[in-house]
């Protein structure tokens, strides 16, 4: 289907015309494609009960999976070498920027997408350039990783967009190397951006993909994107980052005493968010107990986000 008409097409994802329309407004033409990546995180053991691992394989211990909450990219294939890079979240900082010779300045929400590109122009895939509109749709303070998401759907949309008109294919696996040789980042997260199926986990080695089961052998489980919100100042004197650190500390008790089975942070690191893994007649209770905890402690109410595991990045249009 082509995305020439999508930012008028009725029928269409509102997101996804936005970004249409958003491209289309500063490129003075339409896009090609549109590209949809989805955020991806990192799992615990818990979330699959052991004897589920398959035949002949030891214990895991990392497991990566996809949300269905994705980025998008808006892309049209340029012929100068050049990247016109805009973005709907920061609407006021674009650039241009040469995908070969002296690196340029990229803003701060472009440059690992710049970097991947530049990657790839260096393997002779892409290096006549590309328009590109960008669109993340979670705020960053809800906590997961937007930069491997973002980072892939920019290089498949581009070499994509090279690709039909007769430049080389970009093959997943060919993607994920160069990317791990030429841009920091967290390659397991990639994995499962790249590879993800619905309804499954991957393993962060990328081998096997696992369905997510109930530790109790019971009906789907329910996985809770649970965010913590600070207000701008506190009577009691505590600074944001420890008011962060409070409310991250209520979410994992107050989540296990609810009848969550596990609790963690999405990211390899603890931020201000964490996935709760619970039985789905338990998730009610879970936002109850977490909501009523942060009152008591004079936090405001967090964000609760019910999470799906989805499939990997694909061309929407």
């Amino acid at each position: 289907m082509s995305a020439a008409d999508l930012a008028g097409r009725l029928t269409a994802d509102p997101v996804l015309r936005l970004l249409a329309h958003g491209f289309a407004t500063a490129n003075h033409r339409p896009p090609d494609a549109v590209w949809q990546a989805p955020y991806a995180f990192h799992c615990t053991a818990h979330a699959v009960p052991p004897g589920r691992a398959p035949t002949g394989t030891g214990p895991r211990t990392d497991w990566v999976a996809a949300a269905d909450r994705r980025v998008g990219v808006a892309v049209a294939a340029r012929a100068d070498g050049m990247l016109r890079c805009g973005s709907l979240n920061h609407p006021a900082e674009g650039a241009e920027l040469p995908l070969t010779g002296p690196a340029g300045r990229a803003p701060d929400w472009a440059a690992r997408p710049y970097a991947a590109l530049r990657a790839l122009a260096a393997a002779g895939i892409g290096r006549g350039g590309a328009d590109l509109q960008l669109n993340a749709t979670l705020s960053e303070a809800v906590g997961l990783p937007l930069a491997e998401p973002l980072e892939c759907a920019a290089a498949l949309a581009v070499a994509a967009a090279h690709a039909d008109r007769g430049g080389p294919p970009l093959h997943r696996a060919q993607l994920l190397r160069l990317l791990g040789g030429a841009v920091p980042g967290d390659q397991a997260l990639r994995r499962a951006v790249l590879f993800a199926r619905p309804g499954r986990l991957l393993a962060a080695d990328g081998s096997v993909h696992q369905p997510l089961h109930s530790p109790d052998g019971g009906p789907e489980p329910s996985l809770l994107l649970v965010t913590v919100r600070t207000a701008a100042t506190g009577g009691d004197g505590r600074t944001p980052a420890g008011a962060a650190a409070t409310g991250v500390a209520l979410v994992l008790r107050e989540a296990l005493r609810a009848g969550a089975w596990s609790a963690w942070w999405p990211g390899r690191r603890p931020g201000r968010s964490v996935l709760v893994l619970a039985p789905g007649d338990r998730r009610a209770a879970i936002r109850t107990a977490v909501a009523g905890a942060c009152a008591r402690c004079a936090l405001p109410v967090p964000r609760f986000l019910r999470i799906t595991l989805a499939d990997a990045a694909h061309r929407a249009h």
